[in-house]
């Protein structure tokens, strides 16, 4: 599915992570350990095209959708909470802009026999079509079950965002997200800042999602929750555990792996 070759990024000479490879098969749920500084939140921009590596290269496959949720949230003032999730339907809230404007062309213009009227028909049937087969027309049904399922009541969604808190505004964000259908999900620390409630919220959602999962957290009970394989970054490498979280915490195997790779193995 995306294959990682040979990844090295470094900052001012210091190596964050150096020669990382490995590959995200379908159904991996991966969680990323590692001391602070390990160059986790680094490498989660590096596989979302935000950081371009200085060695080596992140293979992903023509179509594939990532979905990027960040530390730092970014939201528009001005919009409401319904608003902001339509934002998830770039390409179809394109093809609406386009369908409207040809539709005020028709029943503006009064010459209906010209090419250029019938252009316009021809464009807007066109456009339509598109829409009702990229589900244009079930956007508002989606928003509905998916702001739900984050708990936001009817009564939110046309609440501002500036309204809610930082917990409350990660929900917004990870539903944009989750309406994009992304086939891979990158998440940078997901439950900082989060209240009890959101957090719970965070688990289930993530639990349930049907895609692949990265994502850097040092929150022990989402690790054990979500991940289904455990990378663990350290300075002279990367340990792939192929284990569930519980088990890498015990693996004797994994401890001497990190021995050897840190210097500490002793006679």
């Amino acid at each position: 599915m995306v294959s990682v070759n040979n990844l090295s990024l470094y900052f001012g000479g210091q190596d964050i992570f150096k020669d990382i490879s490995f590959m995200v098969n379908k159904g991996d749920k991966i969680g990323l350990t590692g001391k602070n500084g390990a160059g986790k939140s680094t490498l989660l921009k590096v596989l979302a095209k935000d950081l371009n590596p200085n060695k080596g290269n992140v293979s992903v496959p023509n179509g594939l959708i990532v979905g990027f949720l960040r530390q730092d949230l970014e939201f528009e003032d001005g919009r409401t909470v319904h608003e902001e999730a339509q934002t998830a339907f770039e390409f179809l809230n394109d093809v609406e802009t386009r369908m409207n404007e040809a539709n005020k062309q028709l029943n503006e213009r009064t010459d209906y026999e010209s090419a250029a009227y019938l252009d316009i028909i021809n464009e807007f049937n066109e456009l339509e079509e598109r829409f009702r087969m990229a589900g244009g027309n079930d956007t508002a049904a989606e928003i509905n079950q998916v702001l739900s399922g984050l708990g936001f009541t009817q009564y939110d969604f046309e609440r501002q965002t500036t309204e809610f808190s930082g917990g409350w505004r990660m929900r917004i964000e990870l539903a944009k997200i989750l309406l994009m259908k992304p086939d891979l999900l990158l998440l940078d620390e997901p439950t900082n800042h989060l209240d009890l409630e959101s957090i719970t919220v965070l688990n289930t959602a993530l639990a349930d999602f049907k895609g692949n999962i990265i994502f850097n957290s040092h929150d022990h009970q989402l690790m054990q929750t979500v991940s289904n394989r455990v990378f663990e970054l350290t300075p002279n490498g990367m340990i792939d555990s192929l284990l569930s979280y519980e088990d890498y915490l015990k693996s004797d195997r994994i401890k001497q792996q990190r021995d050897e790779l840190l210097g500490t193995v002793t006679a």
